[in-house]
């Protein structure tokens, strides 16, 4: 499971990175894994033993407006 969590997070590392690359300013994260969106929003991340969470919080942190957001897996296509 933590794993999983780890890979999941570096995905979500890797579309910020994009996304600030291409430019945006405001971006909408929509993801399916509820806890790792709740360790996310609720403050979490920045004292996360997991290192891709804690980058997550780094970019958070940049000169830009992020917003994530619980999606249902079945809406997540």
């Amino acid at each position: 499971m933590d794993e999983i969590f780890k890979i999941e997070a570096r995905t979500i590392v890797e579309g910020m990175k994009l996304a600030w690359l291409k430019g945006f300013k405001q971006v909408e994260i929509n993801y399916d894994n509820a806890m790792l969106i709740d360790t996310i929003c609720n403050g979490f991340a920045s004292i996360s033993n997991i290192a891709e969470v804690q980058i997550i919080h780094e970019w958070c942190n940049k000169d830009w407006k992020v917003k994530f957001r619980h999606v249902l897996r079945g809406s997540n296509k």
